[in-house]
């Protein structure tokens, strides 16, 4: 690898979290500790259609974790498998309601419901958490632990930082040119 390639890598990397980039897409089948939800109970943003308890999610943890599904789907979570991944189902009355008839219809289900999100129930429309400064010790801690289930697929490189970095630079200079002129505008009156 020539130094050149190496600096480009190095620049393009993903490699940190950077709040501004944030779309949330790490708070999906966010576990949530067992009494957490209760208590927020009045700052929910999302309608919950099942919740799903996956016991402890970090072998540290005292509590037990549930996910949440906030997705208006007919597949739910039913929980996380060994490798941290998503397991999926039906219940009995949906697969009635539906009259589920073969696999193949339940593959089709499956294929249709794929791209859901099932977003934590606190993130809002924006993308903003609603409990941020209450938030549970899984997202104060997210990414510290290769034991829990957090992992972001939206970090940002150095260059994505450099750039928004600038950016916001420019546009905090068109914020102060505009109070400039306001004032100016005021006086000169």
């Amino acid at each position: 690898m020539t130094k050149i390639q190496k600096i480009r890598q190095y620049f393009t990397t993903p490699n940190k979290c950077f709040i501004p980039k944030c779309k949330a897409r790490c708070c999906i089948d966010a576990p949530l500790p067992e009494g957490f939800l209760p208590t927020m109970q009045s700052r929910i943003q999302r309608p919950i259609y099942s919740a799903v308890n996956i016991g402890k999610n970090d072998p540290r943890d005292k509590f037990n974790s549930i996910i949440y599904n906030t997705t208006p789907s007919p597949l739910q979570v039913l929980g996380i498998d060994p490798n941290g991944h998503k397991v999926v189902g039906i219940s009995k009355d949906v697969i009635e309601k539906l009259q589920i008839k073969s696999m193949d219809e339940i593959k089709a289900l499956i294929e249709n419901y794929s791209g859901y999100k099932n977003y934590c129930p606190f993130i809002t429309p924006q993308a903003r958490c609603a409990v941020y400064e209450h938030r549970p010790s899984i997202c104060r801690e997210f990414g510290s632990s290769p034991l829990k289930i957090d992992y972001c697929p939206d970090k940002a490189s150095r260059l994505d930082i450099i750039k928004m970095s600038i950016k916001a630079m420019l546009n905090f200079k068109g914020t102060f040119q505009y109070i400039k002129e306001s004032i100016q505008a005021k006086f000169s009156k």
